[in-house]
């Protein structure tokens, strides 16, 4: 295994020190917000959605889509069955964003006790469902631990989004008059991948999970996020240039 980079390191530390999990000072120290998010085995990002969450009464649900992104594709889509399985999904894409659509497949897997025939029938991989669930119980052991209060926001999903906008506001990008998408940190053109519920839409402001490239520059897994919710969470951040409001 070979070393990591000086710039991956120095990148990793800035990721961490925008996020409130370190101070920059003399030495780099963790804070109280990075000592409870160590405890948790995720992506930095993913571990401050979680704990963003139990101060918005949404930790239910934060757990549910965190484990769902935390494995590989819940769904598959055999060649010969495209339009079918596209179509059969359909019920559960969210306007939203990905984030709550994996959240009503998830919910829906659980009303039928993850039935194989169920899973089939909607071009759902039991496998990796069932590792979610794995992941889930994981995580939520941990938030018992720290005593983190696990409440439900029930369909209250604006209060999943923000959650999400405090975790990844690195990864946001803004529509341009033109009718494409910039990242706001890079200020790079991105799009939004094929495979997301969102492709078909135009919001001003989402949060991705991570970028793809291929013959662009995709964004994968997506929420659709208020402006004012990215200078909330980092006004430092974005200090430079205050996102619009929508």
């Amino acid at each position: 295994m070979d070393k990591p980079s000086i710039e991956s390191l120095i990148g990793a530390v800035h990721q961490l020190h925008s996020l409130g999990a370190v101070t920059k000072e003399e030495c780099i120290k963790l804070t109280p917000l990075g000592k409870q998010m160590v405890s948790f085995p995720l992506d930095p990002r993913l571990s401050k959605t979680v704990l963003i969450a139990k101060d918005n009464h949404c930790l239910e649900e934060i757990l549910s889509i965190v484990s769902m992104l935390s494995v590989d594709s819940v769904t598959f889509t055999p060649q010969s069955k495209r339009e079918e399985a596209l179509e059969t999904r359909k019920k559960f894409i969210s306007s939203d964003g990905d984030h709550v659509t994996y959240l009503n497949i998830y919910r829906a897997f659980k009303s039928v006790r993850g039935n194989k025939e169920w899973c089939h029938e909607n071009f759902i991989n039991l496998r990796n469902m069932r590792l979610a669930l794995e992941v889930r119980k994981q995580l939520r052991g941990i938030c018992v631990k720290l005593e983190l209060p696990i409440e439900s926001c029930g369909q209250d999903f604006s209060v999943l989004r923000k959650c999400l906008a405090f975790g990844f506001f690195m990864n946001a990008a803004e529509l341009q008059k033109e009718g494409e998408f910039i990242s706001l940190s890079s200020r790079k053109p991105v799009s939004i991948h094929p495979s997301s519920s969102l492709f078909m839409c135009k919001p001003a402001y989402v949060i991705y999970n991570e970028l793809i490239q291929t013959t662009k520059c995709y964004m994968r897994d997506l929420s659709v996020v208020d402006p004012e919710w990215l200078y909330e969470a980092a006004p430092h951040y974005f200090r430079k240039k205050k996102p619009k409001p929508g």
